[in-house]
């Protein structure tokens, strides 16, 4: 959907290898974009560049330079559709790309881009847009690409005023994770492949997806899910322990009940699941999803 890389020039990417920009930790309390993105009935995904690089890659296209020189992409996904699994195309959006692109050069090729118009308010706010389509995007200061199918102006506004709408511990755990989804009262979702109905998810007053894999390649989730009851989290325990048991039994891995009794954990009306392995089938699923959106 938010294929932005397929409209850079020749030009970007000449810019791109040629340069080379160092960039200087920010001092202080750590502040990260995808903060400012958790807004009710928003997917906020952020991927660690670094730690996917074949996701990254799938997502850019055929801009390998670019991709490689990223280091976390991050999209605030606000559903113009209750329509559950998610739909790719019924999204209003808008994303961060960080890596190692500088502000002035990267500009100037998008200046020299055919596919863009150059555009601006009476504020002083500069971007570029599509000649015949719907994304917007613009490098507002060094390493930081922002772009947004919807309007930039929004976009740009959400991303200055750094409102911390996700908070520091939470941010934290995200950031260290492979990919990780967060969601404040979801209307819908993207499929899991855990075989949650829409009534569970719409029941969810938040939903923390973290994502990692280990030194063989197999990955883990952990999930921190608030229901609006504890009935509910009881229930959404119980659901996706049955899925993933089939699942187990289905490919005949061996497990313990002492094992199950530590993965899936209740507390009043939240569920955590640690640790749960994601089967090849679920991973597609995921990155299918994913690379859809990005």
């Amino acid at each position: 959907m938010i294929r932005f890389c397929k409209i850079a020039s020749a030009f970007v990417l000449v810019v791109l290898i040629l340069s080379s920009c160092a960039t200087v930790a920010d001092k202080g309390r750590p502040y990260y974009d995808f903060q400012s993105m958790g807004e009710e009935n928003v997917i906020v995904v952020t991927v660690d560049a670094r730690k996917e690089p074949e996701l990254i890659l799938t997502a850019f296209s055929d801009l390998e330079e670019f991709a490689r020189r990223s280091r976390r992409v991050s999209l605030s996904l606000r559903p113009t559709s209750d329509a559950y699994p998610l739909e790719p195309d019924s999204l209003s959006a808008y994303g961060v790309v960080e890596g190692d692109y500088p502000k002035f050069l990267i500009n100037t090729g998008m200046m020299y881009a055919k596919e863009l118009e150059r555009k601006g308010n009476s504020d002083g706010l500069i971007w570029f847009s599509q000649k015949n389509g719907p994304v917007s995007l613009y490098t507002p200061k060094n390493d930081k690409l922002l772009f947004t199918n919807d309007s930039y102006e929004q976009s740009y506004a959400s991303f200055a005023a750094k409102n911390r709408l996700i908070d520091d511990q939470t941010a934290m755990q995200m950031a260290q994770s492979s990919i990780a989804v967060y969601s404040l009262h979801p209307e819908t979702f993207f499929d899991l492949g855990l075989g949650l109905p829409d009534t569970v998810i719409r029941q969810a007053k938040l939903m923390l997806l973290l994502i990692n894999s280990d030194e063989t390649g197999s990955y883990f989730l952990d999930a921190y899910i608030t229901m609006d009851t504890t009935r509910l989290a009881s229930t959404l325990s119980q659901m996706v322990r049955t899925a993933y048991l089939a699942r187990l039994k289905r490919e005949k891995i061996p497990y313990t009940i002492a094992d199950l009794m530590k993965m899936f954990l209740i507390e009043d009306d939240r569920v955590t699941i640690k640790q749960m392995e994601l089967g090849e089938e679920q991973m597609q699923a995921l990155r299918q999803s994913l690379g859809g959106m990005l």
